[in-house]
Formats: structure tokens, C-alpha cells, sequence
């Protein structure tokens, strides 16, 4: 069982210590440090950053369409976004899957298709799949996928290489339980959608004048 998370959070909830494991597979950074940046492009060339999901409880996927135990994980991963996404965590405001493609040069259309097969439905996907230098993989020192960075709402890491039942257990220990939180948190995150619409609607307002 591949699950390693911070003491001091209290977040084991039962499972096992193998932090030789994990380490093996991301030797680049280590539980506790900040998360490095990630910005690279996504399917259409648009440059994305991880650090634009701050706020939010992230999962950094390292993985490939020709890696058969990736594409194997990953109907597991759709269920677990699709469980947390909008869950209220304590400090961070839902779960947001961040996905990082180590498809090699000249391997766009088999990546694009791999997104769509396999539904993964979130818009953050990442690859080099023209330069053929994935900065991702070479910063976090990735030397085996299917891997995972767990990041929380300040982009400090919290656990890493978590899959299955492991992540979802993890993400269950962050979660936020106490009533009146749970109510205050729904409060903001309604207002901030209020002011969110509102925003979009002046913007619209203004492109057609």
C-alpha cells in the first residue's frame, strides 16, 4: 500500500507508513516543502501553472497514454474527482486534479485521445508533447508513473504517490466536519459564485458596447 502523508496533520487514518516507496518514484522534493511550479501547455498550446489552483486541495497526476497501469488508474482518479471536487475541506475550498502527461514528443493526438477515452474531465492537462522536455517530470525527479503529488490550498506537499482507496482516505481526513464551519464555508463559497456571475456579467456588458 503506497500512502505517505504529514505526522502533524493527523492524517494516516490507518494506513501505511513507506516512505522508501514513494521517494522512489519522486525523488525531487520531499513531504512538507512547497510544491515547485508547474507551467507548461495544455492540448490547444495555452500555457497552464499549478499555482493557479490555489485555494484548493490538489493532486498533481503524473502519467501517459501508453502506460497501460496509468490508464488502468485511471477510471479510480475520475471517481475520486468527481467525489471531492466540491467538497469543503478545512483551508481549501474543493479538489482539483492537475495532470501531467510525460507523452513524448510527437504524441499529441495519442494524448488527446487518452483524455477523451479514458473522461478526464477536468480541464487541467499538461504535456510536452512538442519540445519533448517535460519540465514537470524533470523538477519533481519522476522516475516511474502512474505518480501523484497531494498539494494543499497554501501548494505545500502533503503525501505522495497515493492511488485507489489511499487518496480517497486522505482526502476523507482533510475534510471539514464541524457544522458551523461546514455552513460558514458554503456561505463564502456561494457569495464568491454570486460575485464571480456578476463579474462575467459586466465583462459581457462591456465586450458588446
Amino acid at each position: 500500500m503506497k500512502f505517505l502523508l504529514v505526522a502533524s496533520l493527523g492524517l494516516f487514518a490507518g494506513a501505511f507508513w513507506n516512505p522508501v516507496q514513494a521517494q522512489a518514484r519522486l525523488s525531487g522534493i520531499i513531504i512538507g516543502q512547497q510544491a515547485p511550479e508547474v507551467a507548461m501547455p495544455d492540448p490547444a498550446g495555452d500555457t497552464l501553472r499549478l499555482s493557479e489552483l490555489r485555494g484548493h486541495i490538489v493532486l498533481l497526476d503524473f502519467w501517459a497514454s501508453w502506460c497501460r497501469p496509468c490508464r488502468l488508474e485511471n477510471p479510480n482518479l475520475r471517481a475520486t474527482y468527481h467525489t471531492f471536487k466540491d467538497s469543503l475541506f478545512r483551508d481549501a475550498d474543493g479538489f482539483r486534479v492537475f495532470s501531467v502527461s510525460l507523452d513524448r514528443a510527437g504524441g499529441g493526438a495519442a494524448w488527446k485521445k487518452a483524455i477523451e477515452q479514458d473522461q478526464l474531465d477536468w480541464p487541467w492537462h499538461v504535456g510536452a508533447v512538442k519540445s519533448g522536455i517535460n519540465s514537470a517530470a524533470n523538477t519533481y525527479q519522476v522516475r516511474f508513473i502512474p505518480t501523484n503529488v497531494l498539494i494543499d490550498a497554501e501548494g505545500k506537499v502533503l503525501g505522495m504517490d497515493l492511488h485507489g482507496t489511499d487518496l480517497d482516505h486522505a482526502l476523507e481526513a482533510l475534510l471539514e466536519h464541524d457544522p458551523g464551519k461546514v455552513a460558514e464555508l458554503k456561505k463564502q463559497r456561494d457569495q464568491a459564485e454570486k460575485e464571480a456571475a456578476k463579474a462575467e456579467r459586466k465583462r459581457k456588458r462591456k465586450e458588446k458596447k
